[in-house]
Formats: structure tokens, C-alpha cells, sequence
């Protein structure tokens, strides 16, 4: 029994410092490819503008709010705050997110490049701004309204339609919900409902998981995808 114990402790220790190193080995990639922002921004506390604005503490940072840059009608139009979700779309391809930017890199088609960028990006704020995704629920309310009411119920208790009820699903497991026939896909796929996960799947329902019923075309803008991700999981 000793031993079986020991053998525990020791996995346990040598997932959690695997689980540490790949944490520090994705900040430590993100670093490398925010090499290529350096060439028209600076990412330092207090940094000058260069072509671009400075970066630093910009995740939970309204867009066009860097004193002293002269940001495009676009930006400064746009509405946008910068949480993981609006960060990580503009980054994938930022013309198409904020049409009329100034901005001209193309942007970065790997997935798990903007994962690891989003991590560096994470380390390059002051202590006391709080790492939150800040889309804005009433305005989630109202797009949900629009596109997901037909199909969906929010509130608790609320009935199964065409989809199942949405109350309290972020962080759940995914086909957890009585009374609603999951599609296969869904059952097998062995997701939680986690920030990426639901993002993903208001982007593009069948793209993220094949043999899906759902037939929403999906969101496509990045600042209502945020919105409606607030109000799920304002929904407790």
C-alpha cells in the first residue's frame, strides 16, 4: 500500500510539472512569434507608439484607447474590447475584423500560434488589471435573442425545443442536458463547454464538430461572438 502510494505522489508530481513546462513552453513560443508585432509595436510598461500602439496591458483594453496613436476611423468605431476571444480573431486575420484598419499584417493561420500568443500576451499586464473576458451580456441577450431564441431556451427550467435549454452550459460537459436527443457527434466528442469550445462552436457549428444537428450558420463577428459568450455564462 506504501508503494502504490508513493507511485501516486510521484505521478502526480510529474503531471503537474508537465502540465507547469507546457504552460511556460507555449508563453516561451508566444514570445518568439511576438517578434514579428515588435516591427511596428512596442510591448513594454510605459512604450512608446510606434506604427502601431503600444501593447502592453492590452487584453481587457478598450480598442482605440492608447493615448497619443492616431487610430483609423475603423478602430476607433468599432466598439471592440480586447478579451481572449476578440484578441484572438483579430490576430487569426484583422482586416476581417475590423474593416478599414490600419493595419497591415495578414495574420496568423495556426491555431496553436494564437493560443501561444494569447499566453504571452497574458504575462504583458500590470498586477492589478484582472485577466476577464468583457463582452457585454445585455448585448449577448439581444443577439441570442435574434439568433439562437428559435431553437433555445435560456432560463432555468426552461424547455427543450429544437435545441436543448441553455441555462448554466459554460463549463458543463457538452449532451449533458435530460430530455434532448444529442446528436452522436455530440455525444461521443467528449467536450466541455469551455470559453474556446463554446466560441468555436458559435463561429461555426458544423465546421467544429462534424455530424452536428445544429444548423446555425454560425456568428461571424468577433464582438458578438464575445457578447453572447458573456451571457452564457452569466446564466448560474
Amino acid at each position: 500500500m506504501k508503494t502504490l502510494k508513493l507511485v501516486s505522489i510521484c505521478v502526480a508530481g510529474a503531471i503537474s510539472m508537465m502540465a507547469s513546462q507546457a504552460l511556460a513552453s507555449d508563453v516561451a513560443k508566444g514570445k518568439k512569434l511576438a517578434k514579428k508585432c515588435k516591427a511596428c509595436h512596442t510591448m513594454n510598461e510605459g512604450g512608446k507608439n510606434r506604427l502601431g500602439p503600444n501593447l502592453y496591458n492590452v487584453l481587457g483594453r478598450a480598442a482605440g484607447a492608447v493615448e497619443g496613436y492616431k487610430y483609423s476611423k475603423a478602430m476607433k468605431a468599432s466598439g471592440l474590447t480586447w478579451d481572449d476571444v476578440t484578441f484572438t480573431e483579430y490576430i487569426t486575420k484583422p482586416k476581417k475584423v475590423v474593416k478599414g484598419t490600419k493595419m497591415s499584417f495578414k495574420g496568423f493561420k495556426k491555431a496553436a500560434q494564437r493560443e501561444d500568443l494569447l499566453a504571452y500576451f497574458k504575462t504583458l499586464r500590470s498586477g492589478v488589471q484582472e485577466q476577464a473576458s468583457t463582452g457585454n451580456v445585455k448585448a449577448g441577450i439581444k443577439v441570442a435573442e435574434k439568433h439562437c431564441a428559435v431553437c433555445h431556451t435560456f432560463e432555468k427550467g426552461g424547455k427543450v425545443l429544437f435545441g436543448p435549454n441553455l441555462f448554466d452550459i459554460a463549463g458543463k460537459p457538452a449532451a449533458a442536458i435530460d430530455g434532448f436527443k444529442y446528436s452522436e457527434a455530440l455525444k461521443s466528442s467528449g467536450l466541455t463547454w469551455t470559453d474556446k469550445n463554446l466560441v468555436g462552436f458559435l463561429s461555426d457549428p458544423e465546421g467544429f464538430l462534424k455530424g452536428t444537428t445544429a444548423r446555425f450558420p454560425g456568428l461571424k463577428s468577433a464582438k458578438e461572438k464575445s457578447n453572447v459568450l458573456a451571457y452564457l455564462k452569466s446564466l448560474k
